[in-house]
């Protein structure tokens, strides 16, 4: 099942939560149901290994290191 980020129109919290695409989930905190999906981050795949350069930074925030992502600089 994916992890889907939402924000919940009613108390504006927002949280994430794993669910199935057909599924609409209830907020947490308040039980609501209008919620927003929100754009999700992904994960970075692990070092090591042969991934040749899978997680590259393009400079557009590819590799999840961007001041925008993380807090340190793009390079």
């Amino acid at each position: 099942m994916p992890l889907y980020a939402y924000r919940c129109e009613d108390c504006e919290k927002t949280f994430e939560t794993l669910a199935r695409s057909s599924e609409e989930p209830a907020c947490p905190h308040c039980n609501g149901v209008r919620l927003e999906r929100q754009l999700s981050l992904i994960a970075q795949p692990a070092r090591g290994g042969d991934s040749g350069d899978a997680g590259a930074c393009d400079g557009a925030g590819g590799c999840g290191m961007c001041p925008a992502m993380a807090g340190a600089a793009c390079g």
